[in-house]
């Protein structure tokens, strides 16, 4: 009986050398960084021969956080595994955290395929990537910045396309602003002109142009139409941010700049026509005036009653709740979009909740999407939501409900000619 024990376990330890799996390994260096800042997440995949087929390597998504592929992102490698010598590729991520927070990245799956050692053909398996942690810090001395930006250089420049010198009422100006920041995301940029506003000026904003890049880049452009003379001085602007080769808070500024605009000079008989109206036309416009006021005594109240009522009737509609709910998604806030939800059930159909509403009118996604949304918020669960998926999903599924609605009305009517 020993014996045969004995030769069992030496077969299986046999038939598991002669099967080696594929090995991968995950390192992330280093694992706490600055808000901004990037972290180097390494994958390392090995195999015993050779890959058949490139392996499909995680995105590694993260809420909060930009998820990059640097140049030359994927490289070949390999290593002596048991005194034999693996085949191996290797892929780089650059992670920035966007958050002073803790990012925690569960273990995924990675299909990997590759040559049999014994015949050659592929051999296609799931492998195990492990999870990892990683540590968003915002620095000490950078706590106090509103908003916060961080990088190794910022540099503000205002543009102007046109000729500052021969400026006249009904003339335009195109003024652009730009901000260029190396070592963080466009995305922190904020706006530079979001509060202009000159007395006598028309000023029409293009839609603003972000671009992320080294550096990123935040442009707007705004139209100026003069419409009357005078000095205008667009003002100044200054922004603080945290300076991560130096570790200090400085000021990029630009400064007022005053423009001239030369007023147009009426003719004769334009100061004539204002200074002596006709009689008839001040007649005119007391009627006018006179007609308007009794049409608002006479029709005014019921008008406005109308108005709110259609309103109210709107707040109360399913349609008003399902935009509330596409709202709260998009804010990334999972209660307030889980809350949005239960409230455009309720409107929807009294009779049914989140998951029979799934389950009869959605996929099997939804279904998953609406219990990983409640195991967030009662569970404590760390995998976070794709609200983006959840969006998607839960419009297809309404859409669904409301064809479905409408075949039932359609059937219970009565024929047309019995």
């Amino acid at each position: 009986m020993r014996l045969l024990a004995g030769a069992l376990l030496g077969a299986v330890a046999i038939s598991a050398a002669a099967a080696p799996t594929p090995i991968v390994r995950v390192a992330i260096s280093p694992e706490t960084v600055a808000v901004g800042e990037p972290a180097r997440l390494r994958v390392t995949v090995l195999v015993p021969t050779w890959f058949r087929e490139a392996p499909r390597f995680p995105s590694f998504e993260l809420a909060n956080a930009i998820v990059r592929l640097p140049p030359d992102a994927s490289r070949p490698t390999s290593a002596r595994i048991g005194g034999d010598n693996w085949s191996g590729i290797v892929r780089d991520y650059q992670l920035y955290p966007l958050l002073g927070a803790s990012y925690r990245m569960p273990a995924q799956t990675l299909r990997v395929t590759y040559a049999d050692p014994d015949t050659t053909g592929p051999v296609s398996v799931d492998v195990e990537v492990p999870g990892f942690e990683l540590r968003g810090e915002v620095p000490v001395g950078a706590a106090g910045l509103d908003p916060y930006l961080a990088g190794s250089a910022l540099r503000l420049e205002r543009a102007i396309e046109g000729d500052t010198t021969a400026l006249v009422e009904g003339g335009a100006l195109v003024v652009r602003y730009v901000a260029e920041l190396r070592g963080l995301s466009a995305l922190f940029l904020p706006p530079l002109t979001a509060a202009l506003q000159l007395d006598g000026v028309s000023i029409y904003a293009d839609q603003p142009v972000v671009e992320d890049g080294e550096p990123a880049r935040r442009s707007e452009q705004l139209t100026l139409v003069f419409r009357r003379g005078g000095e205008f001085t667009l003002p100044g602007l200054a922004l603080d941010w945290w300076n991560t080769a130096t570790g200090e808070i400085e000021t990029a500024t630009l400064a007022p700049l005053t423009l001239s605009v030369q007023g147009r000079v009426p003719s004769l008989q334009e100061r004539m026509a204002v200074l002596q109206p006709g009689w008839r036309a001040i007649a005119l416009v007391l009627m006018g005036l006179a007609l308007l006021a009794w049409l608002w005594r006479r029709w005014a109240p019921a008008l406005l009653r109308a108005l709110l009522e259609r309103r109210q009737a709107y707040r109360r509609s399913e349609r008003c709740a399902f935009r509330a709910l596409r709202t709260a998604i998009a804010g990334g806030d999972e209660r307030a979009a889980h809350h949005a939800l239960l409230r455009w059930l309720q409107r929807l159909d009294p009779a049914t909740d989140a998951r029979r509403f799934a389950r009869a009118y959605g996929d099997a996604q939804l279904q998953r999407d609406i219990d990983q949304l409640s195991a967030a918020l009662y569970r404590g669960a760390a995998q976070p939501v794709d609200l983006a998926r959840l969006s998607r999903g839960l419009g297809r599924a309404r859409r669904a409900f409301s064809e479905r609605r409408s075949a039932q009305r359609r059937a219970s009517l009565p024929p047309l000619n019995p």
